[in-house]
């Protein structure tokens, strides 16, 4: 058996980035890396870090055709979806479906967010929204 624990993320803007995944997500601050301009990020089971990347002609993709999307579980679904409508950052889409959601109205079971970088992350309150996790 293995068991993800280390994803890496390019980031046009590391500070940005780790603002919105500290302050949005909820992951903690574990130090910077190599030169100091990477940084580490954790949940307690899983590392992100965010590197740098300095291509600014990196295209945003649409949803469904991004280069990499990841899920996170939160506790609290609604106290997400606010902390990602005040950062400003876009949640478009139900996660299953896909449906259009109401900048309004928080869902009630899970949702995509748009990161920084043009990275779509889900955030679920759903416990079994990915078959095989065990939590």
């Amino acid at each position: 058996m293995a068991f993800l624990r280390h994803l890496a993320l390019r980031c046009q803007d590391v500070a940005v980035s780790r603002r919105f995944y500290e302050e949005v997500i909820g992951f903690d601050f574990i130090g910077r890396r190599g030169n100091g301009e990477a940084v580490d990020l954790s949940d307690g089971t899983a590392n992100i870090t965010l590197l740098p990347h300095d291509d600014p002609s990196r295209p945003t993709l649409e949803e469904g055709e991004e280069y990499i999307h990841f899920g996170v579980l939160v506790d609290d679904l609604h106290a997400a979806w606010h902390r990602v409508r005040n950062w400003g950052a876009e949640a478009p889409k139900t996660v299953k479906g896909r449906d259009a959601i109401s900048s309004e109205t928080p869902p009630e079971i899970a949702f995509k967010a748009i990161d920084p970088d043009g990275n779509i992350v889900d955030i679920s309150g759903d416990r079994d929204e990915w078959r095989g996790v065990k939590i």
